[in-house]
């Protein structure tokens, strides 16, 4: 970090008027200070066989490797009053740039669900996976799995760079309006590849500083120091993602840097760079808020990288390192303003950016790449299959992990995931179409989503993971999920082309607050209510109602609905009508089952 960079965070705020000095730091900016690259005790609390489980040190330097500590939530009660310890184990998550995976990639990940972790791939809304219930003396062995095939969980969370996201189909649409779209993928490697932790804490901990390369050779690491992160990374998560505005399925307005391709003729003008987004908050404190990214510079395909790194650096030097609820990217940028946020990048980057350019509304929208489609690949084409909240696992009498394993044995496909965690098998040759669609159809996997092969209500559906699972969930979320769809279908508004997301806690992994209607956790069994979003994903949506209960979320919006149907202008989506209608006026609308 050069002089000629670094200017201090108190004097700039200073500034600017604003009295908040940063030098008392938190508990967790100390601990990484201190912890030797990530190290900590780390290596010997996890090799520890009479510990169920680490410290919570250990624990908050191990989220940098992928991998938080939970506990079955369920069983919590119950174990108490038996006198035992939680039941402890973890959930590590791949970090898998652009949700690109290769067959033998794919196959890996399925067999460590079975080997190592509790049987299920969960998709998640970051094109990655996840693995639920490792065992801590477990762990090791996974790392040395995804390391054979080149993968690993390093960064994929913790205060650093987390997965970086693009389209899933990008580079092989044949829609002439995306030409030139293929150096999106290099980008999306490339931007993965420079904010990956230097320090090789995470394989010294797991495989004895061994990292396998492309040839299959082991080499063995020396320690690097972070040239970008120093020794306190980020404040906390970073996230970015990269696309066009005729294909919005990464939300690129929820990202920390979002990255929006021109292309005119043709040809990739450049892109607009898009900065503070974020949509956690903390309910009952007004100083934590969802957030939509705001267009803040223009950069060429030359310089795009520079833009990049100026604006994860800002965040590095100016983000919040005392208060953690605060430490977002959004709260730098509305402290300091859009303006002082552009000169400040125009200073970093040496004058390589201008003003972001325009782009009009109507260009924004959201495909979920669900069914056949034909490559620009002459005589290849990508199935995209419904995964619904990205739960891949077998159930009695619907062995789904067991089958799309066999789908993906037979014909090696490509397999990529998508931002609403589902699944797309690409490079299928036309000899072998018809014979993959029946097994898909044999599995239950439907692709005539476009001839009701799946409600549009479904299809559109997203959930975090929730309980038991996740420590900080207030709610349930993924295990609700399906039964308010149901409900709403059985009430005639399975056709309906609405967006419905559900988080378990105001954290917002699944993205509800971009919905039209979004469900939020405020304590167990209730829920907030959010309308007005729009299915595109460029605004937020309001506050409906509060401390709704699991079973009148269903009831509550198919009254929405219904009144929708009675009012909306032709072609009106729910969406734009809640928001014309006004909250205000949407409360009042009583819920399926009463009168009015």
């Amino acid at each position: 970090m050069s002089d000629k960079q670094y200017r201090d965070p108190d004097e700039v705020r200073r500034e600017q008027g604003i009295d908040a000095p940063m030098d008392k730091k938190s508990k967790v900016e100390r601990l990484k200070a201190g912890s030797d690259g990530l190290r900590g005790n780390v290596r010997e609390e996890m090799l520890d066989p009479e510990a169920p489980a680490v410290s919570n040190d250990s624990y908050q330097l191990m989220k940098h490797f992928g991998m938080y500590q939970q506990d079955d939530r369920d069983t919590r009660k119950e174990r108490r009053r038996a006198g035992l310890d939680k039941d402890y184990s973890f959930m590590v998550r791949t970090k898998v740039p652009g949700g690109l995976l290769t067959a033998d990639q794919y196959l890996t990940l399925d067999d460590i669900a079975v080997r190592h972790s509790k049987g299920s791939l969960r998709l998640t809304t970051r094109q990655t996976i996840q693995f639920h219930g490792v065992g801590k003396e477990k762990l090791c062995s996974l790392v040395r799995d995804l390391n054979r095939e080149l993968m690993n969980s390093y960064g994929a969370c913790g205060d650093v760079v987390r997965n970086t996201m693009s389209c899933p189909v990008i580079d092989i649409d044949p829609d002439p309006r995306w030409a030139g779209r293929g150096v999106f993928r290099e980008l999306t490697r490339q931007i993965s590849d420079r904010y990956l932790p230097r320090s090789t804490a995470f394989y010294d901990v797991f495989i004895d500083g061994e990292r396998q390369d492309e040839l299959g050779s082991k080499i063995k690491l020396r320690d690097e120091r972070e040239d970008i992160y120093g020794e306190t990374y980020m404040p906390r998560k970073f996230k970015i993602g990269v696309t066009i505005p005729e294909d919005n399925c990464v939300d690129i307005f929820s990202q920390d840097l979002g990255l929006v391709a021109l292309i005119e003729d043709g040809e990739v003008q450049g892109y607009n760079v898009l900065a503070g987004g974020g949509l956690g908050f903390t309910h009952g404190k007004e100083d934590t808020y969802p957030r939509l990214a705001t267009p803040v510079a223009f950069a060429s395909t030359r310089d795009v990288l520079y833009a990049v790194e100026a604006v994860v650096t800002i965040q590095r030097d100016y983000g919040n390192r005392v208060n953690r609820k605060r430490a977002r990217l959004k709260y730098v940028l509305d402290e300091l303003g859009p303006q002082w946020f552009h000169e400040e990048m125009v200073r970093r980057t040496g004058g390589r950016v201008e003003p972001a350019r325009p782009i009009a509304p109507e260009r924004w929208e959201m495909p979920d790449h669900l069914g056949w489609h034909e490559q620009k690949q002459s005589g290849l084409f990508y199935a995209g299959i419904f995964i619904e909240n990205g739960r891949i696992v077998d159930k009695p009498g619907d062995p789904m992990r067991a089958n799309l394993r066999k789908i993906v044995e037979r014909f090696r496909p490509q397999v990529r995931i998508t931002p609403q965690q589902n699944l797309i098998l690409c490079n299928v040759s036309a000899k072998h179409r018809r014979e993959m669609d029946a097994m898909l159809r044999d599995s239950g996997f439907s692709t005539k989503v476009k001839r009701g092969g799946l409600s549009e209500l479904r299809r559109h559906e997203m959930a975090c993971v929730a309980l038991p699972t996740c420590g900080l969930a207030l709610s349930e979320s993924e295990r609700v999920m399906p039964g308010i769809i149901g409900r709403l279908e059985e009430m005639g508004f399975g056709k309906e082309r609405v967006s419905i997301r559900i988080s378990g806690c105001p954290n917002s992994c699944s993205r509800p607050n971009m919905s039209e209607i979004g469900i939020i956790g405020r304590a167990p069994n209730k829920f907030n209510l959010y309308v007005g979003g729009d299915f595109e994903g460029t605004r937020l949506n309001q506050l409906l109602h509060e401390n709704i209960v699991t079973e009148d979320l269903a009831p509550r919006i198919g009254g929405l609905l219904r009144r929708w149907k009675q009012e909306r202008r032709e072609g009106e989506a729910f969406g734009d009508w809640s928001l014309r209608a006004g909250v205000d006026a949407l409360r009042e609308v009583p819920p399926i089952g009463t009168r009015g």
